[in-house]
């Protein structure tokens, strides 16, 4: 399956490893590696995470890789990797009514 990186999504991964290497270039280097790993798995089908409904209305899979989500869209050959958003950031998923 191929995996494509939305310009947005690609954004965050940049302002990711922007904001960790200067911290720590090691960590940086380990949290993209687990990403990359992610997608694959994600990709796979091994795994799909859970179902939610974004602020646009969109709705999309989520899978976590701490302290980020990543949200991603499955199309019969393709997975769309839609963003990459750090979990504590003001939330992009719609709350669930109840």
């Amino acid at each position: 399956m191929r995996i494509v990186v939305s310009p947005l999504a690609t954004l965050d991964l940049q302002s990711i490893y922007d904001f960790l290497v200067a911290r720590s270039p090691s960590a940086a280097d380990r949290l993209l590696v687990e990403i990359g790993e992610a997608f694959g798995l994600l990709a796979s089908g091994l795994r799909v995470g859970r179902a939610v409904t974004l602020r646009t209305g969109r709705r999309v899979w989520s899978w976590p890789v701490p302290p980020y989500r990543i949200y991603f869209r499955l199309l019969p050959d393709e997975m769309q990797v839609v963003r990459i958003y750090h979990q504590a950031r003001k939330p992009i998923e719609r709350r669930p009514r109840g």
